[in-house]
């Protein structure tokens, strides 16, 4: 993990983490709530890698938060981003999927090119489960293995506006 030691000068000509413009800007998010202020993370661009710090912003202007919590120095880690998933709470009724997830269940045989094959694909998991053990008493040398397949449908754009989701 790569870290960087900058100094509370350096991020505030950078402008971080309040000024950053969009150029330099890649996050900034809460972390957690203390007593007087809440913790966020700020992820900004410099020297071609992205650096994340976390900074104090008070809950109003006469809590005592100076300079952010930062000291003289400020360490910072490298980041990168990357995709998990996430669980999103949504009122009952918003419809933000326009339709349920969809599992499908595919057995694959490993054949002698060193390729998997395409052998059965069922819609329920039980029938698929039955083609699995079909499969390894019908090919006992090959390596055969069972797949999910899920496909989702998300409204991402409702008449032109994105992330508007329908009513």
């Amino acid at each position: 993990m790569g870290t960087r030691t900058f100094t509370a000068e350096e991020l505030h000509v950078l402008g971080a983490p309040l000024d950053l413009s969009r150029q330099t800007v890649a996050a900034d998010f809460h972390v957690l709530n203390g007593r007087e202020a809440e913790r966020r993370r700020c992820v900004f661009a410099d020297q071609d890698a992205y650096w994340a710090v976390d900074y104090d912003r008070p809950f109003t202007e006469r809590q005592g938060v100076v300079d952010h919590g930062w000291g003289t120095t400020v360490e910072a880690t490298e980041v990168v981003p990357v995709r998990i998933p996430t669980r999103a709470w949504v009122p009952v009724g918003a419809g933000v999927e326009a339709d349920p997830a969809v599992d499908v269940w595919i057995v694959e045989v490993l054949h002698s090119a060193g390729r998997f094959r395409f052998s059965y694909r069922d819609d329920e998991y039980d029938l698929a489960q039955d083609r699995l053990r079909e499969r390894r008493e019908r090919h006992p040398d090959a390596e055969v293995r069972l797949v999910r397949m899920t496909t989702t449908y998300t409204v991402v754009e409702v008449d032109g506006r994105p992330g508007k989701a329908p009513s």
